[in-house]
C-alpha cells in the first residue's frame, strides 16, 4: 500500500540445500553464465535458449492476459460506464503532464494538484502516448500491457527455481488471479506501474540476481508513497539473508558470496523508507492545499491525532477481523498456500499491515485495486517455497542427532504428515493456482468476457456521445461521472459532485446517471437551481441527457 518444478532427470537435481530460514533457492544450470548481469528475467540467460522471452506458452499465457483485461476495461470506457472517477482523474493528470504542464487536475477537486494527494510521479511515463493518443484508452492499454508483462517473470522464476510445466502453470495461475482482475475492474490507478516492477524484482531475488532484483526495486518508490515501505522488506530480506548465509540450492549466486546481497539490501532500507517518509511528510502536504498528508484521517491512533498505545494499536488492528481474515484467506487461495513455505511472503506484510491498522474499511477487503501488489509477492513466494520443499530431506526431527532420540517417537507421525503434505503441495501446487484461477474466474471481472451484456452498447450512449460533441476543445465543463475520462482527456473537466467549482462554459449531465440521490426529474430545473444567476442556456437535449452553455 503493500509452485512445482525441475525434475531430477530433466534439468539437474540441486547439489546443495537451504540451511537458514531466508536462504533463496537459486538453481542455475551449468550451461548458465554465472553472475548478475543486469535486470533481466529470463530463467538462465535473457537471450538464450532457455530463455522465458523464446518460451510460446509464455507469450500465449501473456497475450491472453493483456487481450482480456483490455477488453474488459475498453468496452466499460466505450460503455461509458466507469466504476469510479479515478480513470478521468488519471487522464487529467496524464494530458497536463503531455502538455508540460503542472497535473492541475480539478476533476479531484477545483485547482487541486494531484501530487498533493499520492506521490505518483512514475505515471509521467505514459504522457509521451497520451500525447500520440490523446485518450483515456491510452491508459487503459498500459494498465493491461502491465498486467501481460508481469507474467514473464513470474514464468521466469518457475522454470529457473523447478520445470517448464510448473512455470507455465504458475504463470497462468498469476496472470489470470483475482488481484488483477479486481485492478482492471476499477478503472486506472498508478499501482498498475508496481505489478511488473515487483514481478521482475522479487524474480530475480528468488534467482540469486541481486543487483537485479534492486534495480527493479528502486523506481517503486515513485510509484506510490506507499511502496516504499515494500522496497525497504525486499531490501531486509536482502540484508537478513545475507547475515544469515542464506545461499539457495544449486550453484551458489555471486551476490551472496562477495557482499553485493547485504550492500544492495542496506542501500534499499534507507532508499525506501527516506521516499516514504519524505513523500509523506514533506512533498505530499507541500501540494495540499491545505498543506496536510490527506490520509491520516484513516489512520487512527497512528494519525489522527489520537493518543498511541499499544492496546488502542491492537484494539484498531482486531477491528473487523472477519473482513480482514477473509481477504487473507483469499490473498493465499490462488497460490494454494504454498507461499506460506517461503519468507519471501513476508514482504507483502508491510503493505498489507499499512492497509489492516487504518480505520478506513474499503482497504480492509477485496474490492478495488489494493491487492493487485500482493499477488506478484505471493505467487514468486509460492515458488520459491515449492523449490524448497522439492530439494529438503524429509524426517529432520528423526534425523536430528539431538531431537531424533528423544522427540523424534513422538513427533515422528507429525514430521511424516508434514512432510507428506508439503511433498503433495511441492507435487501439485502449480497445478492447484491454474484450477483456482479457472475457478475464480467465474465469480470475478474475467466473467464478463462470456457475457453478452460486456460488448452491447445502450443506445443511450449515442446521446451521451452527441452531448459530449457539443462540447469543442479546451473548454471548461462540468459533468457527471461518466463523462469525466473522456471529457478531461481534451478539456478542463470538473466533477458536478464537487463543492466550489468555478462557473464553466459548459455543464454536460446525464439525468440516467447522474450520481444524485434521488436522481432529479426535471434536469433544467435542477441546473438553474443550483446556479440560479450563473445565465446557463440549454442548447441540447436527447434521452435525457443535456448540455447547457453559459451565456
Amino acid at each position: 500500500m503493500l509452485g512445482e518444478r525441475r525434475p531430477p532427470a530433466a534439468q539437474g537435481a540441486a547439489e546443495d540445500v537451504a540451511t537458514t530460514p531466508l536462504a533463496v533457492a537459486v538453481t542455475v544450470p551449468d550451461s548458465a553464465v554465472p553472475g548478475d548481469t543486469g535486470p533481466d528475467c529470463a530463467g538462465t540467460d535473457s537471450t538464450g535458449p532457455d530463455s522465458v522471452w523464446r518460451d510460446p506458452v509464455a507469450w500465449v499465457i501473456a497475450l491472453c492476459v493483456f487481450g482480456a483485461y483490455f477488453t474488459i476495461s475498453l468496452f466499460r470506457l466505450i460503455q461509458l460506464a466507469p466504476t469510479s472517477w479515478d480513470l478521468g482523474i488519471y487522464t487529467e493528470y496524464v494530458k497536463d503532464l503531455a502538455d508540460l504542464h503542472a497535473p492541475i487536475v480539478d476533476v479531484r477537486g477545483p485547482g487541486f494538484n494531484l501530487l498533493g494527494d499520492h506521490f505518483q510521479v512514475a505515471v509521467a511515463v505514459l504522457a509521451p502516448f497520451f500525447r500520440l493518443f490523446p485518450t483515456p484508452a491510452t491508459l487503459l492499454f498500459f494498465q493491461a500491457l502491465f498486467a501481460a508483462v508481469s507474467v514473464f517473470p513470474v514464468v521466469a522464476a518457475g522454470r529457473a527455481l523447478t520445470d517448464r510445466a510448473t512455470a507455465r502453470l504458475a504463470g497462468f495461475g498469476y496472470g489470470f488471479c483475482w488481484g488483477l482482475q479486481q485492478m482492471i475492474n476499477f478503472d486506472f490507478h498508478e499501482i498498475a506501474l508496481a505489478v511488473p516492477l515487483l514481478a521482475f524484482s522479487l524474480s530475480a531475488l528468488v534467482r540469486g540476481r541481486v543487483r537485479a532484483a534492486a534495480a527493479w526495486a528502486v523506481p517503486l518508490v515513485f510509484v506510490k508513497e506507499d511502496q516504499g515501505f515494500t522496497v525497504a522488506a525486499i531490501g531486509a530480506y536482502l540484508v537478513i539473508a545475507a547475515v544469515t548465509g542464506g545461499t539457495g540450492s544449486g550453484r551458489t549466486a555471486s551476490g551472496w558470496r562477495d557482499g553485493t546481497a547485504l550492500r544492495c539490501g542496506a542501500f534499499l532500507v534507507v532508499w525506501g523508507l527516506f521516499w516514504s517518509v519524505f513523500a509523506i511528510a514533506v512533498i505530499i502536504p507541500h501540494f495540499n492545499p491545505e498543506h496536510v498528508y490527506y490520509y491520516w484521517k484513516d489512520g487512527g491512533v497512528v494519525g489522527d491525532g489520537k493518543p498511541l498505545s499499544v492496546m488502542a494499536l491492537l484494539a484498531q488492528t482486531w477491528a473487523g477481523w472477519p473482513v480482514k481474515l477473509g481477504t487473507i484467506v483469499m490473498l493465499l487461495l490462488p497460490v494454494a498456500f504454498t507461499a506460506l513455505g517461503s519468507p519471501v511472503s513476508l514482504i507483502a506484510v508491510p503493505g498489507l499491515a499499512l492497509r489492516f491498522l487504518s480505520t478506513n474499511s474499503a482497504y480492509w477487503g477485496t474490492e478495488w485495486h489494493y491487492n493487485a501488489t500482493v499477488m506478484p509477492i505471493l505467487f514468486v513466494a509460492a515458488i520459491d517455497a515449492i523449490a524448497r520443499w522439492r530439494t529438503r530431506e524429509p524426517g529432520f526431527i528423526a534425523a536430528h542427532p539431538v531431537f531424533g532420540p528423544v522427540f523424534g517417537p513422538v513427533f515422528r507421525p507429525l514430521a511424516d504428515g508434514w512432510h507428506a503434505t508439503r511433498a503433495g503441495l511441492a507435487r501439485h501446487g502449480a497445478p492447484m493456482m491454474a484450477i483456482v484461477a479457472v475457478a475464480l474466474a467465474f465469480q470475478f471481472p474475467l466473467s464478463g468476457l462470456w457475457h453478452a451484456s460486456t460488448y452491447r452498447i445502450n443506445p443511450h450512449v449515442n446521446a451521451d456521445n452527441a452531448a459530449m460533441a457539443v462540447v469543442p476543445d479546451g473548454a471548461t465543463v462540468q459533468t457527471t461521472l461518466d463523462f469525466l475520462a473522456p471529457l478531461a482527456a481534451r478539456t478542463d473537466t470538473f466533477w458536478i459532485g464537487n463543492a466550489g467549482n468555478p462557473l464553466t462554459q459548459y455543464i454536460v449531465f446525464d439525468g440516467l446517471a447522474s450520481g444524485y440521490t434521488p436522481a432529479p426529474t426535471n434536469v433544467p430545473a435542477f441546473i438553474k437551481q443550483l446556479y440560479p444567476h450563473a445565465g446557463y442556456v440549454q442548447i441540447f437535449d436527447r434521452d435525457d441527457v443535456y448540455v447547457f452553455r453559459r451565456r
